[in-house]
């Protein structure tokens, strides 16, 4: 029997990773696909249907004892890890226990898949983890139980942002990442960028990492308009979304235009406090959180003249995707593997990472001040760009075609 086990964060419970819905919509090429949520809290609600064929097996983690949790410092892939970090001069007290942290979810998470499920000799398994971090770790240690136990398997793991690049983590490290590029068959981060990044780190085990684009639905093109002149982001509310300098540059603006953010997030009250100090000329509008389809929804039926995005750091924002499927030009800081989204000038504006207000001003100035032929090319060119590189039914059957032989 061939299995795909694909271990997510919470997925298809509560709001998180929300792109593998349409993903799961492509999954074929198995016998049987069951979704394993990893790290699901106590009142967590199942919030997504999967399509048909498809079965959800919710963890039940078990806590590591004190004892258990010692004896993690012996293992000799945690030893070789303090030894890597000492030979580097980055041993530090707060890596020590990020690193026992890392390995301590690791080992509850494969000690629940074996309660979850089970194989036998002869079976053929692809453990997927969605993330490039500790349910990649639990993959590799549960798949050598099986291994023991006659049983086919590959371990494998896409990479998006905060599990690519380290300058997003705490003391910027992320733990075992050399055990990781060894010991897991494949890795598909999800930019050119982080392929980039990956194999610098990877170094022997870098021809095991390729690219692989997310992707999004068609749901054809939406209105185009620029009367009124109306800008809309999309992001969780948190510092590296800095969607306080979205509001920073519109205090400037000296011409009617609507601003519509949709999400929400530990700084909302704070956003929406800033927010309410704009100009009068400068209409704001919270959304809040909303679900993929309500999103999509909107961005079909409402006039929208550009899309922002000014995070500091990005893997390949997914949200920028599905705004330019509809052929909304967008206007977004240059990070990570954003650029392979935005073609300067082509179908929207790449600004500096560290940009000035008057930066983001005059990019968002030349969709509003350009003629008409002009903003029409530019809508269609999202459009087009969008669905040479990211439409979803291309790019998801290219992969389940892979991780399937």
């Amino acid at each position: 029997m061939k299995v795909l086990l694909l271990l997510t964060n919470s997925f298809p419970y509560g709001t998180g990773e929300s792109f593998l819905s349409p993903e799961l919509n492509y999954a074929n090429g198995f016998d049987k696909i069951f979704v394993c949520p990893c790290s699901l809290s106590e009142s967590a609600e199942k919030t997504r249907k999967l399509p048909e064929g498809i079965e959800c097996i919710p963890l039940h983690r078990v806590t590591l004892g004190k004892k258990q949790y010692l004896r993690l410092v012996f293992r000799p892939c945690i030893l070789a890890e303090c030894f890597r970090l000492l030979r580097e001069k980055k041993l530090t007290l707060d890596r020590v226990h990020e690193l026992l942290f890392f390995m301590k979810n690791a080992q509850e998470i494969s000690n629940a898949l074996k309660q979850a499920v089970s194989f036998h000799p002869g079976d053929s398994v692809v453990i997927y983890s969605y993330w490039l971090y500790d349910a990649a770790a639990a993959g590799v240690l549960f798949a050598s139980i099986l291994r023991k136990n006659g049983v086919s398997v590959r371990v494998i793991s896409r990479a998006h942002g905060f599990d690519i690049y380290k300058e997003r983590a705490k003391d910027s490290y992320l733990p075992m990442r050399k055990y990781l590029f060894k010991n897991l068959d494949h890795i598909y981060p999800c930019s050119v960028d982080g392929e980039s990044v990956l194999k610098k780190e990877a170094g022997k085990d870098a021809a095991k990492i390729t690219c692989a684009y997310l992707g999004t639905e068609d749901y054809g093109e939406g209105p185009q308009k620029r009367e009124p002149f109306h800008i809309v982001s999309c992001s969780y509310l948190v510092p590296v979304k800095r969607v306080h300098r979205i509001i920073e540059a519109l205090k400037q603006v000296d011409y009617p235009i609507i601003w519509t953010h949709i999400g929400s997030g530990p700084l909302e009250k704070e956003i929406r406090q800033a927010a309410s100090q704009l100009p009068k000329n400068v209409k704001a509008e919270f959304l809040g959180t909303r679900g993929n389809e309500e999103i999509l929804a909107y961005y079909h039926s409402n006039d929208i003249s550009a899309f922002v995005n000014v995070s500091s750091s990005e893997g390949i924002p997914v949200s920028i995707m599905e705004a330019a499927s509809f052929g909304i030009p967008v206007v977004a800081t240059n990070v990570g593997g954003t650029h392979e989204i935005i073609e300067n000038g082509t179908n929207g504006f790449l600004i500096p990472k560290n940009f000035t207000s008057q930066e983001f001003l005059n990019a968002i100035g030349k969709i509003r001040t350009m003629n008409d032929d002009e903003y029409h090319t530019l809508c269609r060119n999202a459009r087009r760009v969008w669905k040479e590189k990211f439409n979803a039914a291309d790019n998801f059957h290219r992969f389940y075609g892979e991780i399937s032989k």
